[in-house]
């Protein structure tokens, strides 16, 4: 079993890579949580992981599209004077942590400037306003018009945004391929445990090579 990210190569793979049903999904790369200029850094929390991530999602990008893979990509929005924070009665994580990323309209809610560069127009790119890309967007429904039966996930942050989606897309019964090089969390602790989660309950863990290898392997085949 995959146990953190150092081992992730390592894994025998055991799932194939079907270019025509296969996506890759990129959670919320975007200044305000990767970035060392973000409003999470400016409230002292450590961004170091999720900045170290941003390559490892510029290569999945390029190996996939290479591939001919379809790239989704999320972009997590909120509202300065959003009443539904209001109406909690415990407060929300970003109460609990002093910080608001990615308000509207502000730097911190745009993708870092490595992978917009990455971006094509055949891209889909969708905003999202909770944790999942499943919640409120239209993503399951886009999915389903493309042929899509699994997922490779990406991005940040794996306790959280990203562990969200892998179970709501669980729940919709996509299969789901993590590599565990590609995701980043403010805490290492929760990363690991979300990548035993993913390997015990929700599908596979591998790394960016791992992928880089089904994929051969795919082209192989055709």
């Amino acid at each position: 079993m995959i146990k953190n990210e150092s081992d992730a190569g390592a894994l025998s793979l055991d799932f194939t890579i079907d270019r025509k049903d296969t996506a890759l999904l990129v959670v919320d790369i975007q200044n305000g949580f990767c970035h060392k200029d973000s409003a999470m850094a400016r409230a002292g929390i450590d961004t170091t992981r999720q900045q170290a991530v941003v390559p490892n999602i510029v290569r999945i990008v390029r190996l996939c599209r290479a591939a001919g893979l379809r790239i989704l990509a999320s972009r997590q929005v909120h509202f300065q004077n959003d009443v539904t924070r209001r109406i909690h009665k415990i407060p929300s994580h970003m109460d609990k942590r002093n910080y608001f990323p990615c308000l509207r309209d502000t730097w911190d809610a745009e993708l870092v400037s490595e992978f917009q560069a990455e971006l094509r127009p055949e891209d889909h790119v969708f905003e999202k306003h909770r944790p999942s890309c499943f919640f409120d967007t239209t993503l399951d429904t886009k999915m389903r018009m493309l042929g899509i039966q699994m997922l490779i996930v990406t991005g940040v942050a794996t306790n959280y945004c990203v562990e969200s989606t892998i179970r709501d897309a669980y729940f919709r019964d996509y299969d789901i391929i993590v590599p565990a090089d590609c995701v980043a969390s403010t805490f290492p602790d929760l990363q690991a445990a979300t990548l035993k989660n993913v390997e015990i309950y929700f599908g596979r863990v591998t790394s960016c090579d791992g992928i880089e290898i089904a994929l051969r392997a795919t082209a192989g085949r055709s």
